[in-house]
């Protein structure tokens, strides 16, 4: 068959098959995409080792359309809450929650923001105040944007903060 008799034959195909090739969307990242670039120290181990860690867990909680991951520790590892904010511009910033149970003086808050090279990078903690202080732990939302500051000891609310696509805003 010579070239030129296939040339019909090619733009067909290319007009069926453009639609689907340039029409398509591209796919909307989820917490498990955030978690998975995860840098190195975020948690006991690798972003990778952990997502299979999570997975293997008991009771552990995977909740993609509400942007949520919860899962107990192992002895190395403590506990670890992660949720999902967006950007008003629809960037996430992940939120991780790492402490132990038994430990009622220290749980500890940190942001991820994606970087340009398609990872996750830590960012500045000064987003939510009050800080990582003593007899404080953070509940981060399975639902809805606000994340619930507790004195570990007594469980009592010491403050309140919702993300409003740019920052934290409310308190105590």
């Amino acid at each position: 068959m010579h070239p030129r008799s296939l040339l019909p034959l090619f733009l067909t195909l290319a007009t069926l098959l453009s639609p689907a090739l340039h029409g398509a969307e591209p796919k909307r990242l989820t917490i498990v995409d955030y978690f998975q670039r995860l840098p190195n120290g975020a948690l006991e181990d690798t972003a990778e080792k952990m997502w299979g860690f999570v997975q293997r867990s008991k009771g552990a909680v995977i909740d993609v359309a509400n942007g949520y991951l919860r899962c107990a520790g192992d002895g190395a590892q403590g506990d670890f809450e992660v949720a999902l904010f967006r950007y008003k511009d629809d960037r996430p910033l992940l939120a991780i929650c790492q402490g132990e149970p038994a430990e009622t003086d220290f749980w500890y808050l940190h942001f991820y923001e994606l970087g340009d090279d398609g990872r996750m990078r830590k960012v500045d903690r000064g987003l939510l105040p009050p800080g990582n202080e003593p007899r404080r732990k953070f509940e981060l939302p399975r639902k809805g944007r606000t994340i619930v500051v507790r004195e570990t000891r007594s469980g009592k609310v010491q403050a309140q903060w919702t993300w409003d696509g740019g920052r934290f805003v409310g308190g105590k």
